[in-house]
């Protein structure tokens, strides 16, 4: 076959498929899915709501290109390592008899032909140079850092004049607009873009879309359900940069304005620990962010800054965090709060509306404010409403603030006063 042959078809317009690649045939695409494989574009860019099918579409997309030309590279890329796996899974589970062999460490699939799938990471722009590839998943789009595209994944498609999908719901207008916004313009002939809402899959019951537009703030729906690209995207946070002022910590005593409250964040490996205070006026007064090390260390900063600033202490003792709770309990003036779907969401949406509000004034600290500006609202398979970081990404920063800006209205007597 050559890779110019027709799109895969729905089962009854595949009667003549061969038997070698017939488990393909257990995909099925609906008929907005079509559209996208019917298209001969070289660059298909596609803004998709949740649950579109997006996912299934280029994994059936990425392995009829990469058995009909065996010996092309051929990659997808994602903004993370556990995001890249998605894909990788999707492919495994789907189209297995297509499959000769599967390493799950190096994140490849081989197929019975012999061409190999490589599924990669966009966190280091820098490890995607060299390779000149044939065709090209990027899964998430408007997460891969627009540095990945200019200098190594579109360069990398010129030596063999690779072909492109680029999927994702929107979060903003980034890099990923401009690409969908040449698709749209017919003197761009190497280009075609869809916009493809969640409703247009037609496995999912229409009443899941009302409740989805009943329940979700405007911009949420708009932007991850009718995949719209938005100013600004659809964060949790907006008006982040306006809260910024300049000003650095530790502030001296006299700068700090009345009652002092502290959030906590614990983690010991992977995540980070953080420690957030705010003042009355409000703004940020202290902070501190580390990792891999001891619980006792650990505790004794928190008992430290607990101490020296006089604050009411509000930790997130879900997990792992409970013994440590009852450790400081004996120590300092702490309430425990524990997070269920529900008090998290109170919580963020409390530290949401002051920063959109630019009632709360931080200092320049980049890590905290990259956190606050992926943090995302997402669906999920069931049609909740989840606040958190982007896959793979950190939400410690968010968290120790929102505990801290929570603190601010919340009038629970201490359980332990200060010594």
């Amino acid at each position: 076959m050559s890779n110019t042959s027709p799109p895969l078809r729905k089962r009854k317009k595949r009667e003549t498929t061969p038997d070698v690649i017939k488990e393909l045939i257990l995909y099925d695409p609906h008929d907005a899915q079509l559209k996208i494989h019917n298209s001969q574009a070289r660059f298909r860019i596609v803004s998709c709501g949740r649950r579109f099918g997006k996912t299934l579409m280029a994994a059936n997309e990425i392995v009829k290109f990469a058995w009909e030309n065996p010996t092309v590279t051929t990659w997808w890329v994602a903004p993370v390592y556990p995001q890249a796996t998605i894909g990788f899974k999707a492919i495994r589970r789907v189209f297995k008899d297509a499959i000769r062999e599967l390493n799950a460490t190096k994140l490849t699939i081989t197929l019975k032909n012999g061409a190999v799938i490589e599924f990669k990471s966009a966190e280091r722009p820098d490890n995607l140079r060299g390779e000149g590839l044939g065709f090209l998943v990027i899964d998430e789009a408007s997460l891969v850092q627009k540095e990945a595209w200019i200098e190594a994944l579109r360069p990398a498609l010129s030596d063999n004049k690779g072909r492109l999908i680029a999927i994702g719901t929107p979060k903003g207008k980034n890099w990923f607009f401009e690409l969908w916004t040449r698709g749209q313009d017919p003197s761009q002939t190497d280009y075609e873009s869809w916009k493809m809402s969640t409703a247009e899959n037609p496995y999912i019951d229409p009443e899941e879309i009302d409740e989805l537009r009943r329940t979700l703030p405007e911009r949420v729906y708009k932007q991850e359900v009718e995949a719209e690209f938005l100013e600004g995207g659809g964060g949790v946070f907006r008006n982040v940069h306006e809260c910024v002022r300049d000003y650095s910590l530790p502030l001296s005593p006299d700068k700090i304005v009345g009652a002092v409250k502290m959030g906590v964040d614990v983690a010991k490996y992977e995540d980070f620990t953080v420690i957030a205070a705010v003042d009355e006026e409000p703004k940020l007064v202290y902070f501190d962010r580390f990792n891999q090390i001891d619980w006792e260390l650990q505790k004794g900063r928190i008992i430290s800054a607990a101490r020296e600033l006089g604050a009411q202490v509000f930790f997130d003792s879900t997990g792992v965090g409970d013994p440590i709770y009852e450790d400081l309990s004996k120590e300092i003036w702490i309430e425990s709060i524990k997070f269920t779907n529900q008090t998290k969401q109170n919580i963020i949406n409390n530290l949401s509306l002051g920063i959109e509000q630019r009632k709360l004034t931080i200092p320049n600290i980049p890590v905290l404010i990259n956190e606050l500006l992926i943090y995302q609202y997402d669906i999920t398979a069931t049609g909740k409403v989840r606040m958190s970081a982007p896959a793979g990404h950190h939400d410690d920063c968010v968290i120790g603030l929102a505990l801290a800006y929570w603190g601010l209205s919340n009038d629970t007597e201490p359980r332990i006063r200060m010594v």
